[in-house]
């Protein structure tokens, strides 16, 4: 049986109850009105009923979220998922520490989000929001909290987010650079492969250094990218950014010459030392190792002063391909499947400001092209 009573901090329901033939009671209170509070109770009743356990909810949310991370998503996806994830438990056992699952009010969770946003991006804040409510769902779920507390909670932040400059070559640019990469060009110059398959690619550095010989096609000219190689915390092969990073791109015929040279030395370099590509990677040096991001970009900040240009990095040069297709008039799907992006908005958002630079190039084509029908005899 349940009694309702109204306090200064909102309503309160009590509810009686027998427990291994004691009787005993239970109640709730902040409620905003009678109707949620009577809501409350009937929900507890009907858990009473089914044998639900009622000290569940007793637990603290932060030691829930902590043990719910451990057991249902570290090791399921990337390490930057864990990172993301871990982040957003140490934030709640900083911001809601000391509260009990079933006490985390709407007020309480919300007030941690909007504290939050004062110093951090919407992006930032949605980030932490998206793994509490997971986890607070799968408490409603199993019966441990009968409110989702997250419910119509508003993400915001108040900072603006940094925006990465779109930094890329132009084609005379990239001429100069290729002819300067090209220039004495010896195939224990790793780097210079690299940043020519990037120009040539547009892949990311992770997948450049990930592919093996193996996903080179030379008949078909054509490089299979399954995988990355994750440089920063395993030191081995890894998932690619999403499925659509899953792709078989063209080559163009230099470089598939290119590659050949970089296989024949590699066989005859390591014969003759009896050493074994283990992994089978193709951008490998003579010592087996792998050229790190930051030597690749050394050398490519070098070669960037060397033809007047500003600095650019390894992933600049993907958008350099990029940007290099689209004003040639390349389909945009192509463009953006070639890129391995997840849909073909990120690609759109990506290179809005190129794509209305073409719009004005195409207004003068239409132009030009009336102004020819309008003359003609």
């Amino acid at each position: 049986m349940a009694s309702f009573k109204k306090l200064k901090s909102g309503w309160q329901f009590r509810v009686s109850y027998k427990d291994n033939g004691t009787y005993k009671t239970k109640s709730g209170n902040g409620f905003p009105n009678k109707r949620e509070a009577q809501l409350a109770a009937s929900e507890f009743e009907r858990k009473i009923h089914k044998g639900f356990d009622i000290k569940a909810g007793d637990e603290f949310f932060t030691s829930y979220f902590r043990s719910w991370f451990e057991l249902y998503r570290k090791g399921k996806n990337s390490l930057d998922n864990d990172r993301d994830i871990e982040r957003a438990v140490k934030f709640a056992e900083k911001e809601l520490s000391g509260i009990r699952l079933k006490d985390l009010s709407r007020k309480d969770y919300q007030k941690a989000l909007n504290s939050y946003g004062e110093t951090h991006s919407t992006a930032s804040v949605k980030k932490h929001h998206t793994y509490m409510r997971a986890c607070i769902k799968d408490a409603v779920e199993e019966g441990l909290i009968h409110r989702d507390p997250t419910y119509r909670s508003i993400a915001k932040g108040k900072v603006a987010p940094k925006k990465e400059e779109l930094k890329y070559l132009n084609y005379e640019q990239v001429k100069l650079l290729t002819k300067v990469l090209n220039h004495q060009l010896k195939a224990e110059y790793t780097s210079r492969f690299i940043i020519l398959f990037g120009i040539a690619t547009g892949c990311r550095y992770s997948e450049i250094i990930g592919i093996t010989w193996d996903c080179i096609d030379f008949e078909n000219e054509m490089v299979k990218i399954n995988k990355t190689w994750d440089y920063k915390d395993l030191n081995d092969f890894s998932n690619t950014k999403n499925y659509q990073s899953k792709r078989v791109i063209s080559l163009d015929t230099q470089t598939i010459k290119l590659l050949k040279q970089l296989k024949a030395h590699q066989n005859e370099y390591f014969l003759k030392r009896n050493l074994k590509n283990k992994k089978n990677l193709v951008f490998i040096n003579d010592s087996l190792e792998l050229v790190s991001n930051t030597a690749v970009n050394k050398v490519l900040g070098k070669m960037c002063t060397k033809i007047n240009a500003n600095k650019m990095t390894c992933h600049s040069l993907r958008h350099t391909h990029a940007s290099m297709l689209l004003y040639r008039g390349v389909n945009i799907k192509y463009v953006s499947k070639r890129l391995g992006h997840k849909t073909i908005v990120t690609t759109l958002q990506t290179y809005q400001h190129i794509l209305d630079e073409m719009d004005q190039r195409e207004s003068t084509h239409l132009n030009e092209m009336m102004i020819d029908l309008y003359n003609a005899k």
